[in-house]
Formats: structure tokens, C-alpha cells, sequence
């Protein structure tokens, strides 16, 4: 699974056409940066995210999308009904809900299965983490990788316990904080599924050999002509 992470419209329709790209995913940094803003209010967050859901019932290619729930676990609850109305009677979407590793944010993975949303745990860190994620019932985990590179020493260990946790539950790793083809490629060790910013896609695709190639394939046509 390979999304794309933003909640810029535009750049959501131009990642579509990249081969492979299945939906997107969002936050609250993304949905503000989107609107131009610093900060929003909740209200303006969901009908924002609601925008997105409203574009995605309407595009095919759009087959993930994952929104992060803002607020108390009832608000949680509330965004997934308004988000699921939204996309209405599309079908081939799956709308994941993304949670924060927390007591009261994990508590609602019962209740969106019963919506027919999956739920994401967000920004875990630690094996202990994605343990709880699991046994609550979590459809998946994701794990900002670029920034447990950066921050921690042993992450290698961290991201393997993580990894083999998710794993034996059978469940989705989603790598996410990439700033580079470089660490895609670390990723790509642990899990297929991961999701970029739009920046980083184009590079997916960068190789120097690669390129020598194309241009003697190139080179030997026109010759050949």
C-alpha cells in the first residue's frame, strides 16, 4: 500500500496519477498547512477533513484514506459517522481512523469496526505501544520511521519488535516521516506499506543505473534507426 501524505486537494489529484498510489493520509498539521492556517478550531478541522472525504467518494483511485481523529473519544466516535456519511454509498473505500497511542484514543477500535472504519494507531513509538494497539483491537499501526532514526539509537530494535508484533497479529505496519528515497528503501525492510509526502514520490523512481540504462536502450534505437 503506498499513500500519499498531505491534505492539499491538488496534491492529492497529481499523486493519483503516480503509479501505485492508493489513497492518502492526513493529520492536523497537513489539514491546517492545507488551509493556510497555523491552528484550526475543531469544527474547522472536521469540515475540512469532511472536503476530503467529500472528493474521495467521487474518485475511484482513492481507495485508502486515513483521517486522524482530533479530540475526546466522543468527538472520535462523531468524526467517523460524519466521515462515513460523506463517502456515502461509495464503494472500494476503505476509511481508516487514525488514534493516538493513548488509554482513551485506543478504547474506540471496538466501536469504529462497528461503523466500518478501521482504526490506525498513530505516532508509536515502542513495542509496548503496538502490544496495547493490538490487543485493543487496532487494524493497524503506524510509525514515523524517519523520526525514530533520527532520535533514537537502538531504533533498528525498536522498529524489529514493533514489526514482529504487528506481524504475528496479522495486522498493518505503516511507515511513515520520510524525507528521502534513502529511507524508503530502510522501510521498505519492515513493511510495503508506508506513505510519503508528495516532495518524495518522483524520487522513488531515481536511480543513476537505471539511468545509464534507459539511455543506452536509448541510444541503441536511434542507432539502429
Amino acid at each position: 500500500m503506498l499513500l500519499v501524505d498531505t491534505a492539499d486537494q491538488d496534491a492529492i489529484l497529481k499523486a493519483l496519477k503516480f503509479p501505485g498510489v492508493q489513497g492518502f493520509t492526513t493529520n492536523p498539521t497537513l489539514i491546517a498547512r492545507a488551509a493556510g492556517a497555523e491552528a484550526l478550531s475543531l469544527d474547522e478541522y472536521v469540515a475540512a477533513a469532511r472536503k476530503l472525504c467529500g472528493m474521495s467518494a467521487d474518485i475511484g483511485a482513492i481507495r485508502h484514506l486515513m483521517i486522524q481523529a482530533v479530540g475526546s473519544a466522543d468527538d472520535a466516535l462523531r468524526q467517523a459517522a460524519c466521515y462515513v456519511g460523506d463517502l456515502k454509498a461509495a464503494r472500494g473505500k476503505k476509511l481508516w481512523i487514525k488514534l493516538a497511542p493513548t488509554r482513551t484514543s485506543l478504547l474506540c477500535c471496538a466501536a469504529l469496526k462497528e461503523k466500518e472504519c478501521a482504526s490506525l494507531a498513530t505516532a508509536v513509538f515502542t513495542a509496548a505501544q503496538a502490544y496495547v494497539a493490538m490487543e485493543a483491537g487496532a487494524d493497524g499501526v503506524a510509525v514515523y520511521l524517519g523520526r525514530l532514526m533520527r532520535r533514537e539509537k537502538d531504533w533498528e530494535k525498536q522498529l524489529d519488535a514493533i514489526a514482529a508484533i504487528v506481524k504475528s497479529a496479522e495486522r498493518t505496519l505503516l511507515l511513515a516521516s520520510f524525507s528521502d528515497r534513502q529511507t524508503v528503501e530502510v522501510g521498505l525492510q519492515y513493511s510495503r506499506d508506508i506513505t510519503v509526502p508528495p516532495s518524495v514520490l518522483d524520487d522513488l523512481l531515481t536511480s543513476a543505473l537505471s539511468k545509464e540504462a534507459i539511455e543506452a536502450f536509448d541510444k541503441n534505437i536511434v542507432l539502429e534507426r
